[in-house]
């Protein structure tokens, strides 16, 4: 009696930790799904409706500005970008913003020899925790991070894991909630580099490519690359892959750069969408527009924003007229 007692107890202590845990995942899950200054969240409570979406990783995330793309382009666009993202991470972002917003015209995603390389950029695993419910966001996340994925069955260890990375992001998201905020600190999904402490890093980026000097082109990157190219296309989205101006200098460092470029280049040409490096513009000879080998400063980037548009409203925008 006394031992049924004692288990009693424990399965009664372990049912209510159990539960408390669920109610505390359902918090957590409520609240980043309001914070604005998250894009899974904003694009779904403030659809931006545009006609072309800009993505990729850090480099359009701080490079590429709506506001100055749309007074010479005639058309909206939004920066759906997201920092130090892999291509599983765009093609989720990708899904979400359609599943929530009218499909733009037109995707410009951002793609270098870096893009194929697993060691840089990566799957945030993190940022979907809160959306696991969803069967594809399920599934891209088991695939790309099994390690995490294989917790999240435990209540509350989807976030538990991170530790304490969400606390703030949560609160925030009930700020928003109950303040009624519907925007994003950047409505436009562009984050200016001048918000960032930067020091001009191209000879640490030149170090690094001496340490490393091979990119070596990954199956899982290669897949989900394709995969967002589909999924845009499959909703009508003319698709145009594009790097951005690589600082000149630092293309001693990457010799199999053309092996990698050409490898890009397959792939556009079996999807049958564009691929537009701007490599030949004069600024890439020019250091002082760069704060990294492949980000731009202010000035750079304004130079670079002024090109693209042109480029955009002559090859894109008349041409589809």
């Amino acid at each position: 009696a006394v031992l049924m007692k004692t288990g009693i107890k424990i399965l009664m202590v372990f049912v209510v930790l159990w539960v408390s845990l669920l109610l505390l995942e359902d918090l957590y899950d409520f609240g980043l799904k309001q914070n604005q200054n998250i894009k899974m969240a904003s694009v779904k409570n403030s659809p931006p409706c545009t006609d072309l979406l800009v993505h990729g990783p850090c480099e359009p995330l701080w490079m590429i500005s709506p506001a100055l793309l749309d007074k010479q382009t005639g058309i909206s666009s939004y920066n759906l970008a997201l920092s130090h993202s892999d291509f599983a991470d765009n093609y989720l972002h990708l899904y979400y913003y359609l599943k929530h917003n009218r499909a733009p015209t037109y995707l410009l995603l951002y793609v270098t020899p870096e893009s194929l390389d697993k060691h840089y950029n990566t799957f945030n695993s993190y940022r979907f925790a809160p959306y696991l419910e969803d069967s594809l966001v399920n599934a891209v996340v088991k695939e790309n991070d099994p390690d995490y994925f294989k917790y999240t069955w435990i209540p509350f260890m989807k976030y538990a894991y991170y530790n304490k990375r969400f606390n703030f992001d949560v609160l925030q998201g009930y700020k928003h909630y109950f303040s009624g905020r519907k925007n994003a600190y950047y409505p436009d999904g562009f984050e200016p580099p001048t918000k960032r402490a930067w020091g001009n890093h191209a000879g640490e980026f030149a170090e690094l490519y001496q340490e490393n000097t091979v990119f070596k082109p990954d199956s899982l990157r290669e897949k989900y690359l394709v995969k967002t190219i589909r999924l845009a296309k499959e909703n009508h989205i003319s698709v145009y892959l594009y790097e951005s101006p690589v600082l000149f200098e630092a293309l001693a460092f990457q010799p199999n750069r053309a092996e990698m470029i050409s490898r890009i280049k397959t792939i556009a040409a079996q999807e049958q969408v564009p691929f537009v490096q701007f490599e030949h513009l004069a600024m890439a000879k020019e250091k002082k527009y760069f704060v990294s080998t492949l980000n731009f400063n202010m000035e750079g980037l304004r130079l670079f924003n002024d090109t693209l548009s042109r480029f955009i409203r002559k090859n894109i925008v008349e041409q589809s007229q």
